[in-house]
């Protein structure tokens, strides 16, 4: 039992991979322990981790836009990079209007940037929708997951999306290392994690409202995107490792022997000629 325990929780590890302990009592029980902290990108990253953090910021970003419940068109939509010393206009990936959505794609030359999405038409816009894609990588001790995630923004009582609209996106770089089992190589993952800073009151508007203010000619869209000078370490180890508990399992299984060897001397030197004595002295 002793080791068949031993095997069943040490093969526990790691935890995402693994299903529930139904050799224990517990189900939950997982050989693992685990660590999260917030770490500043000023200090200086360990040798180990240099790979993951160069295919983060090697990853290729495709901006995902759609603009929900307008009539607005794809001929009409023009997204640019500003800099501070112009403005770049970017080639879309793709566009479509399908059923009331202007859904558009386009590849984003850096990570830190300002965007701008304008309608040249005068339509009302009834919500957006903002993403990010980006294909995975992997190294021999390393995987870049794949990024794809949608925010939408809207407003509950169905108001219409302002002429002028910014929105900031900050993207936390967040690393898993994974200890082995035996070994001393990491595994490391690495992924984005967005967080957006807006405003909705200021981003959508009533209808009345919206007649007053709309004296623009077009609608612009504002995004700022930009890391945060922090990121997500997550640490993942085993509580026992491989050699820990083969050590540990023979010591065990050591001391169950020398239980059972003491036990056999004992009845054999002491209680059996005592037994003996006894039974002599009682049946002569």
């Amino acid at each position: 039992m002793a080791y068949a325990f031993a095997i069943l929780y040490l093969n526990q590890y790691p935890s995402e991979t693994v299903g529930p302990s139904n050799f224990a009592c517990d189900t939950t029980i997982r050989n693992a322990n685990f660590e999260t902290n917030l770490q500043a990108l000023a200090v200086p990253i360990p040798s180990n981790q240099q790979i993951i953090f160069d295919l983060l910021n090697e990853q290729n970003f495709t901006l995902y836009l759609q603009f929900i419940n307008t009539a607005a068109t794809c001929a009409g939509l023009t997204i640019s990079q500003v800099t501070d010393s112009a403005t770049i206009s970017l080639s879309l990936l793709s566009c479509s209007l399908v059923n009331g959505t202007l859904l558009a794609r386009v590849l984003l030359p850096e990570h830190d940037l300002q965007i701008t999405a304008t309608l040249s038409e005068v339509q009302v816009v009834g919500g957006i929708m903002l993403g990010l894609d980006g294909p995975s990588a992997e190294t021999e001790f390393c995987l870049l997951k794949e990024l794809k995630f949608r925010q939408p923004f809207y407003s509950p009582s169905g108001e219409t999306l302002a002429q002028a609209v910014t929105i900031t996106m900050g993207l936390t770089k967040a690393i898993n290392e994974t200890e082995p089992l035996s070994g001393s190589d990491s595994f490391f993952e690495g992924i984005w994690y967005p967080t957006f800073k807006y405003s909705l009151s200021q981003m959508f508007l009533s209808a009345d409202t919206y007649k007053m203010a709309a004296k623009l000619t077009s609608t612009t869209l504002t995004i700022n995107i930009a890391e945060t000078p922090y990121y997500i370490k997550n640490y993942q180890a085993p509580i026992a490792k491989q050699a820990e508990v083969i050590f540990r399992t023979l010591l065990f299984a050591s001391l169950c022997l020398e239980i059972c060897a003491t036990t056999f001397i004992i009845c054999k030197l002491l209680l059996i000629p005592i037994y003996k004595r006894i039974s002599a002295h009682l049946c002569p």
